[in-house]
């Protein structure tokens, strides 16, 4: 009976514990699972998020490159239209000097009784406008310095003044720029002015001097430069106006819109050329 008694109450005992022991199994297995389900579930939010990242940065940088395609064009589109006005002014620009050059050739030719002096005179004035031609490519054909244009113009005669001898060239004026139109002309003009007292005026002599000088009148809105020769010889009145005065007074005067005044005083030569102040891009 006892025996029959132990046996039972054991095998209760273990029917209890595998009761517990399935429970705890059970309760282990549902948490595993939740843990399970949890984890899955940020992961898929993290993928998610990494997708939505990678999307977005694509997007933006897909825009990114929709917008520099947009502004490369603009930029492409401005340079040509930039290209295409250079070189419509430069065509412009280069016709007007063919046409001038030409104009000087059959003036010099007209003149000149040799081929070797036509060489010599058509040379000179065709350096004298290459030389302007550099003062305008040095500041990317904006403009030049009235100044740099008179000096480059008298160099040869401007050496050695800082030693104590009399100057031969004086040049008064506050600076100013002048546009491209201006500088070829003004060019020429002072570039037969030079060779003229050269060959015949006050820079033939050692004694001689030339003085050059400018004022901006602001009420009037014009540029007058004066050109006036001193210790030469005693200057004649010229019978005939050779090609150097016709291309002060009338190729240049027209072409600046302005007024030449040329006069032989005895004293030497004088020029006076007043030019719009609408030709000065900017002072000082």
């Amino acid at each position: 009976m006892n025996s029959a008694l132990a046996m039972g109450t054991l095998q209760v005992g273990m029917s209890s514990a595998a009761g517990t022991i399935a429970t705890v199994l059970g309760i282990l297995l549902a948490a595993g699972l939740l843990i399970y389900l949890y984890v899955a579930h940020r992961k898929g939010q993290a993928r998610e998020a990494a997708r939505q990242r990678l999307e977005s940065n694509l997007d933006r940088r897909t825009q990114e490159l929709a917008d520099a395609e947009r502004l490369f064009d603009a930029e492409r589109q401005a340079s040509e239209q930039q290209l295409r006005l250079l070189l419509r002014e430069l065509t412009h620009r280069s016709k007007n000097l063919l046409a001038v050059i030409q104009a000087i050739a059959r003036q010099t030719a007209r003149q000149t009784a040799t081929v070797d002096e036509f060489l010599d005179r058509f040379g000179a004035r065709l350096h004298a406008i290459g030389l302007s031609h550099d003062l305008l490519v040095a500041d990317d054909w904006h403009g030049a310095s009235l100044r740099m244009l008179v000096e480059q113009q008298l160099e040869g005669h401007m050496d050695g003044q800082t030693d104590g001898s009399a100057a031969r060239v004086e040049i008064e004026g506050e600076d100013v720029v002048l546009k491209p139109e201006a500088v070829h002309n003004l060019g020429m003009a002072l570039h037969e002015l030079t060779a003229n007292a050269e060959k015949y005026g006050s820079l033939s002599r050692p004694a001689g001097a030339v003085h050059v000088g400018w004022q901006v009148c602001e009420d009037e809105k014009t540029l007058t430069l004066t050109w006036e020769e001193r210790g030469g010889p005693e200057v004649q009145v010229p019978s005939r106006s050779g090609f150097g005065r016709a291309m002060i007074e009338d190729i240049v005067g027209k072409a600046l819109s302005g007024k030449v005044a040329l006069s032989f005083p005895v004293e030497g030569v004088r020029c006076e050329i007043v030019i719009p102040s609408s030709l000065i891009t900017s002072r000082g």
